[in-house]
């Protein structure tokens, strides 16, 4: 009896999501474009398939190029790293307090959600104008609520190359607020306040096809494509097409600036949810694959 392929299994999850996922937009408004993201979550067969491509990411098996290459090892040693990794980053096992859900556990999955979309846009483009063809992904930090940059990346479409940049909310209740909050980082970053680690993330991803001239001219203060991406319960969103008018937003150029909205039935109660579900997955790798 053979034990389940962690790498067969993400390949396969990710094929499933992209099938399965819809997109609502993008729809225009006044200061922004709009986003809505369903079928993500809304079935068993669903969720299960988000918590594959989720360990990929906690498992470092998914490249800055998106290709995967497992480095986590197989059957019972892979099972038992990831489940070290769900108890240091999301808490895994431990009675969290609402202050450490919403701090900790529910920024850092929003994340690792955001980077899956990217990941179903390699194989289906549900986001080509802000995404373009990506050309590489800088991956996920772990470590929740860091100051810097949520998502770096790099796209392509006919007028050429374009850096990418995301910052990603969980916010239950305000999504709206989640917005004009990502705006300010967008701001910082046309400011030249992250301009170093941009740089960085950017030589990492090979350079990401600019030159050594573009890359020190930070051509990310004047190039990128801005996307919000934001969690929240679905009974507190808005209409797909909401146009905020923020002056945080307003500072920004409307084709460049997306707001990418991932609905739940309720954020909090699904990401508790989803930490066993990703816990039960990583402990099927080690058992054998008929069990």
């Amino acid at each position: 009896m053979s034990i389940m392929d962690f790498e067969a299994q993400t390949v396969r999850a990710i094929e499933e999501l992209s099938a399965s996922i819809g997109i609502v937009g993008p729809i225009p408004t006044e200061h922004h474009i709009n986003y809505l993201i369903v079928g993500l979550a809304d079935t068993p067969e669903q969720i299960q398939n988000l918590g594959w491509c989720l360990l990929g990411f906690i498992g470092s098996i998914i490249s800055t190029d998106l290709s995967i290459d497992s480095a986590i090892g197989y059957g019972d040693q892979a099972r038992e790293n990831l489940i070290g990794i769900l108890r240091k980053r999301l808490g895994f096992g431990t009675n969290l307090t609402d202050e450490q859900k919403q701090k900790n556990r529910d920024p850092l999955l929003q994340e690792l959600i955001a980077h899956v979309l990217i990941l179903i846009h390699t194989r289906k483009p549900i986001l080509p104008p802000w995404l373009g063809e990506i050309c590489g992904c800088r991956r996920p930090h772990l470590s929740p609520n860091d100051s810097g940059i949520d998502l770096i990346a790099v796209g392509q479409d006919i007028a050429g190359i374009f850096p990418i940049i995301g910052e990603v909310k969980a916010y239950e209740k305000d999504p709206a607020t989640g917005f004009i909050n990502a705006c300010s980082k967008f701001t910082g970053v046309n400011s030249g306040d992250y301009n170093d680690e941009i740089r960085s993330a950017i030589i990492d991803l090979n350079g990401g096809g600019f030159s050594k001239q573009q890359l020190a001219d930070n051509i990310w203060t004047t190039e990128s494509r801005f996307g919000a991406v934001v969690g929240y319960d679905r009974d507190y969103g808005l209409t797909s097409d909401y146009g905020c008018t923020a002056e945080e937003v307003k500072k920004h150029t409307q084709s460049r600036l997306f707001y990418i909205r991932t609905p739940y039935q309720s954020m909090r109660e699904f990401f508790g949810r989803l930490v066993d579900v990703l816990a039960e997955l990583a402990r099927q790798l080690g058992e054998p694959e008929n069990a």
